[in-house]
This record gives structure tokens, C-alpha cells and sequence, in this order.
């Protein structure tokens, strides 16, 4: 027969110690898991806006070193200004050239109209390219700035300037309009992108540091800004490989 004497349980005591040490054990894992998901979440916001910025400089680049090409018998401009190319807002890049052009899906262009164009501007932060063949295609998304200032040479004579071919000054779109004698030897193009969602951040570590865009102010240049979004700025220069002459357009 059974004795019931002999039969010993957990004392409450035990039972007590037992429950938080489960309860700290849960703690401690839920905490890993939080961190190791923000963590592995800003570490896929930064690949995108890398991914996504380094994209838009080498296209970027490569339409810029395209822009003029076969102008040689030509008064053809590579590229064109805009009034809205001020520094103030985004800008707007026009490119042009006469033949072995690409359109904005990455066909090619029809030569037979003669003059071959490629724009590039924002809306709704989004970078658009259109082109002469009437095609509109996006190139990349949240765009917070698109600035642009040219490299004028301000003394174009192989005799007189040591640094011939190389830019003196760089300047807006906006003010090279009307002007025909300049001679426009790079490009430079920014942009600064955003996350596509906001990253965990503690606030009281939230970087108060400022970060302009040639001309604009741009906050937090390479970490999370108050409103909780990554951003990084991006900026290269092109030097321009064909003729240096240019319209104006309004």
C-alpha cells in the first residue's frame, strides 16, 4: 500500500524562485530578440540606401559622360539649365546628345527626330528620367534631394591655364542661363535618400549634427534624424568627355 507520508511537493518558496527565474530567463530573451531585430533592420535600410544611391551615381554618371556625343560638326548643347535648376529646390538635369542614346527603360533611342534628350528630376521624392521617345520610368525612390552644380573653367585657353580642362568654380544651373561664352567642364550631382520606414532609436542618442546638400541643409547626413527615417548623402563629379557647349531653356 502507498504511503502518503513519504510524499514531499514544492514549497511555495521553491515554486516562487522557480517562476522568476522564468520570468527573467523570458525577459533576457525577448531583449536579444528586440535588439537583434532593430539592429538587423538598420542594417537593411543602410544596404537599401546604398544599393539604391550608388544605382542612381553610376547611371547618373554615365549619362553625363554620354551627354554631347556627336556633336562634333555640331553646335549641339550636351545638356541644358533650367530656372528650377537654383539650389533651392531639386533640380532638374538635361542631357542631350545626336545618336547611340538609351532611353529611361534602356532601349534605344529613335535618332530620326535628330536631337536626343534625357531629363531628370524628382517628384514625390521619387527620381524620374524622360526622354525624347516620350518614355517616363522611375529610377529610384525617397529622394530628398536632388541638387546640381556645374564646373565652369573660367579660362579655356591651353597657354594661359595650368589647370586647363578643370573646373575653377562651381556654380547653379540657374546661373549659366543666357550666358553662351561659359565653358561647363563637370558636373556635380547629390542626393540624399531616406529609409523606406522609421528605425528603432533611443532619443536621448538621436545626433544633432547638420549636413548641406552643396547649397541645402540637409540633416544627418549618415545617421537617424528625429522623425526616425536613415539617411545618407550621396555625391560624385562627372567630367564632361565631348564638346562644352550649351542652351538655355526656361
Amino acid at each position: 500500500m502507498w504511503d502518503y507520508r513519504k510524499q514531499s511537493g514544492v514549497t511555495l518558496v521553491e515554486l516562487i524562485v522557480a517562476l522568476g527565474l522564468g520570468v527573467v530567463v523570458s525577459c533576457i530573451a525577448i531583449q536579444l530578440y528586440l535588439v537583434h531585430s532593430g539592429v538587423l533592420h538598420i542594417s537593411k535600410s543602410l544596404s537599401q540606401i546604398q544599393e539604391q544611391g550608388r544605382y542612381a551615381q553610376q547611371l547618373l554618371s554615365a549619362q553625363l559622360k554620354m551627354s554631347g556625343y556627336g556633336n562634333a560638326a555640331s553646335s549641339l548643347a550636351p545638356f541644358y539649365f533650367s530656372k528650377r535648376s537654383d539650389g533651392v529646390n531639386n533640380d532638374v538635369l538635361g542631357i542631350q546628345m545626336l545618336k547611340d542614346g538609351s532611353d529611361c527603360m534602356g532601349g534605344i533611342l529613335d535618332d530620326r527626330a535628330g536631337v536626343l534628350w534625357k531629363q531628370f528630376y524628382v517628384k514625390d521624392q521619387t527620381l524620374l528620367c524622360k526622354d525624347s521617345d516620350g518614355i517616363s520610368a522611375p529610377v529610384i525612390q525617397n529622394v530628398e534631394a536632388f541638387q546640381i552644380v556645374y564646373g565652369v573653367d573660367l579660362d579655356d585657353s591651353i597657354a594661359t591655364d595650368d589647370g586647363f580642362g578643370s573646373a575653377d568654380v562651381y556654380v547653379d544651373g540657374s546661373a549659366l542661363l543666357g550666358d553662351a561664352s561659359v565653358n561647363v567642364v563637370s558636373v556635380r550631382v547629390s542626393l540624399t535618400l531616406k529609409s523606406d520606414s522609421k528605425v528603432a532609436f533611443r532619443t536621448d542618442e538621436q545626433p544633432q549634427e547638420r549636413v548641406w546638400v552643396l547649397t541645402q541643409y540637409i540633416p544627418n547626413r549618415f545617421s537617424v534624424s528625429t522623425d526616425g527615417y536613415l539617411r545618407r548623402l550621396f555625391i560624385g563629379t562627372t567630367s564632361l568627355r565631348n564638346q562644352h557647349h550649351r542652351f538655355s531653356i526656361e
